[in-house]
């Protein structure tokens, strides 16, 4: 019986490894003679994330950075942003520079997602640095103005 199980592990194997070689043999040809495709409506979103949808996007240095859980507490210009556990790097590098040297600040947008990963609606915080952030992944930010657009 484990005669005839590696013997069908081994034919599954060959199998597999001829159809992936077909395949990159016959697709570099089709990909190659294939113009360059359009540009679509998903790539103009500001955090297109096609396998799911968000709430919040964080947009930094005029590209979107990441997905937010949540945000709030937007008063007395202070803002609460919720990280999820996939955290930018470039994000990350914002609020320990910011947190340390308050004179360090950057144009921030938080955009409010439907479920089609569609803009509803952005928060422009101007000139927002970090003024704490915990383990949970919390950060408050402060910033100078909002524009809500």
């Amino acid at each position: 019986m484990t005669r005839s199980i590696g013997r069908r592990l081994l034919l599954a194997g060959a199998a597999t490894t001829a159809l992936l070689t077909l395949s990159v043999f016959s697709g570099s040809a089709i990909a190659s003679a294939a113009p360059a495709p359009a540009t679509t409506a998903a790539a103009s979103k500001p955090c297109g994330d096609p396998l799911t949808a968000h709430n919040f996007g964080l947009i930094l240095d005029g590209a979107c950075v990441e997905f937010l859980n949540g945000a709030n507490g937007l008063s007395a210009n202070q803002i609460t942003l919720y990280r999820g556990v996939a955290g930018s790097q470039a994000f990350s590098e914002f609020i320990f520079t910011s947190a340390w040297n308050p004179g360090v600040r950057k144009n921030i947008s938080v955009v409010l997602l439907d479920y089609q990963s569609n803009e509803v609606k952005r928060y422009s915080l101007r000139n927002a640095h970090a003024i704490s952030y915990d383990i949970n992944g919390t950060v408050k930010l402060q910033f100078d103005e909002v524009i809500v657009s």
